[in-house]
């Protein structure tokens, strides 16, 4: 079970891996893939408790991959 400061902590990185995938689904980058626009989208995370920007392991490059990063970013979310 986790601690009130982890449930908020793990709140905020979901968060963050669902709006990566909301902008992944917009018609903008759509578009720029559909041309061949070399374009990524990434999932970080700024702690302010810290100071540290995390990178939660979600980069998508291309439509295709969307699906499996998004999985992937979140089991290693709930394993964590």
């Amino acid at each position: 079970m986790l601690d009130r400061g982890a449930a908020l902590d793990r709140l905020c990185e979901l968060n963050v891996l669902e709006q990566a995938r909301n902008v992944c689904q917009t018609s903008i980058v759509h578009d720029a893939w559909a041309r061949g626009q070399p374009l990524a989208v990434h999932a970080w995370i700024y702690g302010v408790g810290d100071g540290l920007l995390r990178d939660l392991e979600l980069t998508v490059a291309d439509a295709g991959s969307l699906a499996t990063a998004y999985s992937t970013a979140i089991e290693r979310l709930v394993r964590a």
